[in-house]
């Protein structure tokens, strides 16, 4: 007796893993998006600044965790620009949450200097990546405008000690987190309906 028949009932190969990704994009704008628009209303004074510690389990989860997800994802796809996009800025999340619970209380001189420093190093890198942005399109663009300016008014109100300017800097916040969470929005549902239902310029 053979064992022919038992030998042909027993798959010979393996299941094969999907050889794209799904698009990470739209992940990584909501969880900017969400993360910038609750921060904002605490730097904007719209939400009292006692409120902040509630802020950073939000940027840990959201915008540290699933905006690396989604870096990590464009990285296994072999697109550069956004995925250094978002693991770069989930490394200002997780960082930000651990300056402000953590380690910002520590400091007993000069903490508006550093803090502005901070804050500056990271108004660079944005104004670096909006110089690769203007070869995408002016969505894209007017994040990184709009991030840039946040960034950079945040730094000279520390430098300065200008609440003025950090109230500025978190009403530009939330026109960028609005702009992010529309630029989401818009991918997730002109790929769902397989039509262009929400225009991305």
């Amino acid at each position: 007796m053979t064992n022919t028949s038992i030998d042909a009932e027993v798959p010979t190969t393996r299941a094969v893993a999907p050889a794209t990704w799904g698009d990470p994009f739209p992940l990584g704008l909501a969880s900017f998006g969400i993360s910038a628009l609750v921060l904002a209303t605490v730097m904007s004074g719209i939400v009292d600044a006692a409120a902040l510690p509630a802020v950073l389990p939000l940027a840990l989860a959201l915008g540290f965790a699933t905006e690396l997800v989604a870096g990590l994802v464009h990285f296994r796809r072999g697109e550069t620009f956004p995925a250094l996009v978002f693991t770069a800025y989930a490394g200002f999340w997780l960082s930000y949450a651990l300056l402000v619970q953590f380690y910002g209380p520590m400091v007993t001189a000069g903490g508006a200097a550093i803090t502005g420093m901070f804050l500056l190093a990271w108004a660079v890198f944005t104004t670096y990546m909006l110089l690769a942005a203007l070869r995408t399109n002016t969505t894209t663009i007017v994040i990184f405008v709009l991030l840039a300016g946040v960034f950079y008014l945040a730094a000279f109100g520390s430098f300065l000690g200008s609440a003025a300017l950090g109230r500025t800097a978190g009403f530009l916040l939330i026109l960028d987190a609005l702009v992010a969470l529309y630029a989401s929005a818009a991918i997730i549902v002109n790929t769902t309906w397989d039509r262009t239902v929400l225009p991305v310029p």
